[in-house]
């Protein structure tokens, strides 16, 4: 054998043909990442978090014995089956055993095994000195693979067993015992209190280690060792890079921050700030805020302020900025970026657009190569190179310095899913923006409540935006923060609840009226039963497109918006009052690819937002077109829906001050409703996005939300808004008024309303099941092998991959989302479109048993022959 087969190694790099090219010793390995974990620790929100769950301020002596802990975490790489990997073919009769393994629950069999056990005694024994709570940090450092790590009967102990004149894992063993208490010398002085105990500091720590040992596993940054180096002089340095250069540091752009001290007016494009948003510098502001005010009144910007604020304070050292959809943070995205170029003219923190499969990092577009790298265009030596290392993998994206992505990022760091911890350490230095909060079903609220609680436990800070949020979802919101208001009354009486001031900042310490933009419009609104006539809804718009109006009309189901634009072409005058895209007349929804969704946005916002040209124009789409979109109707055209989801799309509708006919000088909407204005069929049978399935879910399920919005469009046949829409939300959803409309319209409407309890009772059961619980300690729970984890219920959409193919519009056709209902039963993970033909601007294509359509009308699922 040769010297180094008797030595283990942490980290090997292999040529094309399975042969070693370099090697990296595995205490130097571990020294990396106990390096790595020391320099996170003195970042400055990863210490507040540290020190927040720990209930007490750490010393240096708590942060050396953490590092011994997570020194430790690849322990179990020194069994000899680890070790057999440096073999990529046959293993030779020489080594002690002929199989490979692991090194996770390999760790736990150590100490079942006597020989092996009795190398590192005298290491376990002392540390064991450090408190109740090292078995729990131990096994959270051991698990750094991303899951709690339990003992496995399958496991064979005798990967463990020495073996004289063979490599013996008693001996590196004995190295890692004797280097411990030199590395770390203050660790092991007997003095000191005992290490945290605290669950919520063990789940944090986890992920630190997680996050430690992906950084300390990186070449770009840990160079595998040099001969006759001492890796514990030039980790530190390494480390230090690392931290700083991915930006998980930032306190040199703080220093920048403060001294520039830019105003609202310098980051905003020169204008004064509102009310909401010079309210979000307010430094009374408890750790939880709540912003509910009106569709286009600056809620953006306010986060974005808030986040400048904290930033600026030193009280947050990132953003995360969730919202409900892919499209959502995609419009947002550039609006963050450009934020940044102002706040920091030179050299600003990375702004990450974090969507998996549409990934992007300062405007740069990420590239896939095998072995799961990534290839970016630029010089390794561009300053921002290595920030750009949290795009890399979406586990990682809310390491960012400024992240942009879904709601679903935030949520799978309160999930029991691989590197949840991760997700949870990472986040803990964030401000978490979350937008459009009221659209979370029961499901995905229970996730947010316990991905908050975690949150704020250790320090972190979070914004929740909404147009407005009902009374008991807001009480439920402002409990979770560690000063949470207890005397809330989490079922406040509907008098009472529509006393509340709208607009409104709540936080722990109360809900305070704050002036709005000082812009009413009055609206005018009335239902038509033809939600099933697209005939006759085409010529609504008609009317109005021939007096010059700009019409959205919006429904509720992509179906009925196709066959509305298909009622138009057929019925319109001037067929360039439609809405197009490069010349193609189209529509907005969920089903077209994700090459054309931002072109279609863009189209939509230029021909009809706030610069819009002059002259009729008619825009057909479905619930894509509610929020993120800065487009500005004269005349709205919608399907009835739940009040909340009506008052967004009434934020459409003169969103600003642009010159409208006549005949539209005041806002005007009208709502379609079944036939008769009557919506008991859908209790038999939902349609047109209104009722609950059989089994429980629908577009719009709840039908008396629907029914008794139907009722305040007859009571309040014109409303002021944002004056009335606390009233609006209340009445439309508030339990006590539910109650009494089901008791008024009888035994089916009631036994409704027990269904869509029992679907949400589900729902919630099924986030409390599936979260991860911090007041556990780790390792308590293993995560679930054998059941589907996700952040929302139902079934998982698919993206169809493409190549060479041109879409409808002109752009190439790469990725495109399918959603679940219209996949084919027992469709194979790996199953790729087929038959793909293109033909009058229309690609035809299988996947699996099923046959689709893409064109100018989106996706669309063909009937089986």
């Amino acid at each position: 054998m040769s010297m180094n087969e008797f030595r283990a190694f942490g980290k090997l790099s292999f040529d094309t043909d399975g042969q070693i090219v370099a090697w990296h010793f595995l205490v130097d390995h571990m020294i990396d990442v106990a390096a790595c974990f020391t320099r996170l620790a003195q970042c400055r929100s990863i210490r507040r978090a540290l020190e927040r769950c720990a209930g007490r301020k750490l010393t240096e002596q708590d942060i050396a014995r953490l590092a011994v802990l997570a020194f430790l975490h690849d322990i179990g790489k020194a069994n000899s089956g680890f070790q057999a990997k440096r073999w990529k073919t046959r293993i030779p009769p020489s080594w002690p055993v002929q199989i490979t393994a692991g090194h996770g629950v390999e760790a736990i069999k150590l100490f079942q095994v006597a020989t092996s056990a009795e190398a590192v005694e005298p290491l376990i024994e002392k540390i064991c000195t450090w408190g109740d709570a090292v078995d729990s940090l131990l096994t959270a450092s051991i698990s750094h693979h991303g899951r709690p790590i339990k003992d496995s009967p399958g496991i064979s102990s005798s990967i463990w067993k020495s073996h004289e004149g063979k490599y013996d894992p008693a001996v590196v063993l004995k190295e890692i015992a004797r280097r411990a208490p030199e590395l770390y010398p203050s660790a092991f002085d007997s003095d000191g209190e005992a290490l945290p105990g605290a669950p919520s500091f063990g789940h944090l720590f986890a992920g630190l280690v997680q996050l430690a040992d992906w950084l300390g596993s990186d070449t770009r940054f840990f160079r595998f060792s040099e001969p006759g180096e001492s890796r514990a002089e030039t980790a530190p340095s390494m480390a230090d890079k690392a931290i700083t250069s991915l930006g998980l540091d930032s306190d040199n752009w703080r220093a920048k921050l403060v001294a520039l001290a830019p105003s609202f007016a310098d980051v905003f494009g020169g204008f004064d700030p509102r009310p909401v948003q010079v309210a979000m510098s307010d430094d009374s502001l408890g750790p939880l805020v709540i912003l509910e005010s009106e569709t286009g009144s600056g809620k953006t910007e306010a986060a974005l302020w808030r986040y400048v604020h904290l930033f600026r304070s030193g009280l947050v050292d990132s953003l995360y900025f969730a919202l409900p959809t892919r499209v959502a943070a995609t419009q947002l995205y550039q609006r963050v970026q450009d934020t940044l170029k102002r706040l920091w003219p030179e050299n600003p923190p990375l702004a990450l657009r974090a969507l998996p499969g549409y990934v992007a990092a300062d405007g740069e577009e990420i590239k896939a190569m095998a072995n799961f790298e990534v290839f970016w265009n630029d010089s390794p030596d561009d300053q921002k190179a290595h920030q750009r290392w949290a795009a890399e993998n979406s586990k990682r994206f809310l390491a960012a310095p400024v992240a942009v992505g879904t709601i679903d990022q935030a949520l799978l760091g309160a999930l029991q899913v691989r590197h949840a911890h991760l997700r949870h350490a990472t986040l803990a230095r964030s401000l978490l923006v979350v937008d459009e909060v009221h659209a979370s079903d029961a499901y995905m609220t229970v996730l947010l409540e316990r991905l908050l609680k975690a949150h704020l436990g250790c320090g972190g800070h979070a914004l929740l935006l909404s147009a407005t949020l009902g009374s008991s979802a807001r009480s439920r919101y402002l409990a979770l923060a560690p000063t949470g208001q207890s005397g809330l009354i989490r079922n406040m009486p509907f008098e009472q609840a529509c006393a509340v001031p709208y607009p409104a900042i709540s936080d722990c310490h109360g809900i305070r009226a704050t002036p709005g933009t000082g812009r009413s419009k009055r609206v005018s609104w009335s239902t038509r039963d033809c939600i099933a006539a697209p005939e006759k809804i085409a010529q609504l718009a008609i009317e109005a497109a021939a007096q010059g109006a700009k019409v959205l009309i919006i429904r509720n189901t992509v179906p009925a918006a196709v066959a509305t634009l298909n009622a138009l072409e057929k019925q319109v005058p001037d067929l360039a009052w439609l809405f197009s895209v490069k010349g193609v007349r189209t529509l907005h929804h969920s089903r077209f690819s994700r090459q054309d969704r931002p072109e279609i946005d863009a189209a939509i916002e230029q021909q009809l937002g706030k610069a819009r040209p002059a002259g009729p124009l008619i825009v057909v789409g479905t619930q894509t077109l509610e929020q993120s979109l800065d487009i500005d109707a004269d005349f709205l055209i919608t399907d009835l829906c739940p009040m909340d989801v009506l008052l967004q799309r009434l934020g459409r509708l003169h969103r600003h001050e642009n010159e409208r006919p006549e005949a539209f000088r005041q806002a005007q909407a009208i709502v379609l409703t079944p036939p008769g204005n009557d919506l008991s069929p859908m209790l038999a049978r939902p349609q047109h996005g209104l009722g609950r399935f059989h089994n429980g879910g629908g577009v719009y399920a709840d039908l008396s939300i629907l029914e008794a919005t139907r009722q305040l469009l007859l009571e309040k046949p014109e409303v002021v808004i944002p004056e009335d829409n606390r009233y609006l939300v209340e009445a439309a959803t508030h339990p006590d008024k539910l109650r009494a409309l089901e008791t008024q319209l009888g035994e089916a409407w009631q036994g409704l309303a027990q269904k869509i309890e029992g679907d949400t009772g589900a729902q919630k059961a099924l986030g409390y099941l599936h979260s991860l619980d911090i007041e556990q300690d780790f390792g308590e729970v293993e995560f679930p092998h054998d059941v589907q984890v996700a952040t929302r219920l139902g079934a998982q959409d698919r993206a169809a991959r493409f190549f060479g193919v041109i879409g409808p519009f002109g752009f190439p056709l790469k990725e495109l989302p399918i959603r679940h209902y219209l996949l084919p039963k027992d469709l194979p993970l790996d199953a790729e479109p087929s038959d793909v033909s293109r033909q009058d601007d229309c690609i035809t294509f299988r996947l699996g048993s099923a046959s689709f359509r893409y064109s100018r009308l989106g996706l669309e699922r063909l009937k089986d022959e």
